[in-house]
């Protein structure tokens, strides 16, 4: 199972070349951005290269501190070695190796797959870091490192990540997120807002239906209704978010509500400009959700087969809405991927998404038909 945690610390070095791996999804890439923090605040020269998967390749470059980013396309590999393109793969991953072999001093595997292990092996840094075996969700993983950190616990996915920062023997308390958006992607909100009429008094809430996995799924019907109530606030403007797999979810929404809006932002970057723009953001367990968290928006979750205990919203002024799991499911770092149907999730009413809201926002103005209708 690999190397026990070491309890000396592993000399950083002046100026290391680090190399982390963490390949995906949104908001556990999001939420390795505390470690590039941490990592650059210990060592201002050290470089740090992220490897992460192709179709996310524009994530780490979110954060300021981030040298280089190599991609690597897992997917497309998948789809390959199913077809029987075995020599295709296989002439990526040389090409690969042939990349990082020896570009590196230290390697994080913050993932705790085997892919992603494999990756941190193929750089052959000296100093290979990843979790302890017990807490990466493929243990097979824990054979491509030389370090591991301590067991983490029941703990955040923020605190685990940061456990990797121990065996350098740095502080692992600091989280600092530094999500940084480009000049562009600011002037793209800044044009939509005065597009929509949306002035500076008014509070803007983000609807994001779609997830990245169906069983977080809250039913649109009941997100329709908690924006359809919503929509009588004097002062609130609704905008609905989608990816362009999601956006059929949401025809006929304006024509219901013609004081939102649908849009699909164009990049990772300009979707960071805009929810650092909103008041609220109401989510199930999904990238934009922890990315509004990260840049210190209130947030009211939506949660089903998912610890919020571990993969919560980061920070505070979040509204957790959490009903137990009558399938026997138990909390745990992972979620689970074989409730079909989960009843959990339909558990969760409308009403109460609507308390959780003024609680976060206050109760809503008085309201007058001109209002509404502007």
């Amino acid at each position: 199972m690999g190397p026990k945690p070491d309890r000396a610390p592993v000399p950083l070095g002046d100026a290391p070349r680090i190399a982390l791996v963490k390949l995906g999804a949104l908001g556990d890439l999001i939420y390795a951005f505390p470690l590039v923090s941490a990592l650059k605040a210990a060592r201002p020269t050290a470089r740090l290269t992220w490897i992460v998967e192709e179709r996310f390749r524009d994530v780490p470059r979110l954060h300021p501190a981030v040298d280089q980013v190599m991609t690597v396309d897992t997917r497309r590999w998948r789809r390959q070695l199913l077809s029987g393109s075995w020599a295709a793969v296989w002439g990526e991953l040389v090409e690969f190796r042939r990349q990082v072999r020896g570009c590196f001093d230290i390697a994080l595997d913050a993932q705790g797959l085997v892919k992603s292990a494999a990756a941190a092996w193929l750089t052959k840094a000296p100093v290979r870091i990843g979790f302890a075996p017990g807490d990466c969700r493929e243990s097979a993983s824990a054979w491509g490192m030389t370090h591991h950190a301590a067991p983490a616990g029941a703990v955040h996915i923020v605190q685990k990540n940061m456990g990797l920062l121990a065996v350098l023997g740095l502080p692992t308390h600091e989280i600092r997120f530094q999500v940084a958006t480009q000049p562009a992607d600011d002037w793209w909100v800044h044009d939509l807002w005065a597009l929509h009429r949306i002035g500076p008094r008014d509070r803007v809430v983000v609807l994001h239906p779609g997830v990245g996995h169906p069983v977080k799924r809250w039913e649109f019907p009941r997100f329709m209704d908690v924006a359809e109530r919503l929509a009588s606030w004097p002062d609130l403007r609704i905008v609905w978010t989608a990816g362009p797999e999601e956006r059929g979810l949401l025809d006929g929404v304006v024509d219901r509500l013609p004081r939102s809006f649908v849009v699909t932002p164009p990049g990772i970057g300009t979707l960071a400009a805009l929810l650092r723009r909103c008041s609220l953001v109401i989510a199930g367990d999904t990238g934009p959700l922890h990315l509004a968290a990260a840049l210190g928006r209130p947030t009211v979750a939506l949660y089903g087969p998912s610890d919020p205990l571990r993969a919560g919203p980061a920070g505070s002024g979040h509204q957790i809405l959490k009903h137990p799991c009558p399938c026997g499911w138990t909390p745990g770092p992972f979620f689970n991927r074989n409730c079909a149907d989960p009843p959990c999730m339909k558990a969760i009413e409308v009403e109460e998404v609507l308390a959780a809201v003024e609680r976060v926002l206050g109760a809503p103005a008085r309201c007058s038909p001109s209002a509404v209708s502007r």
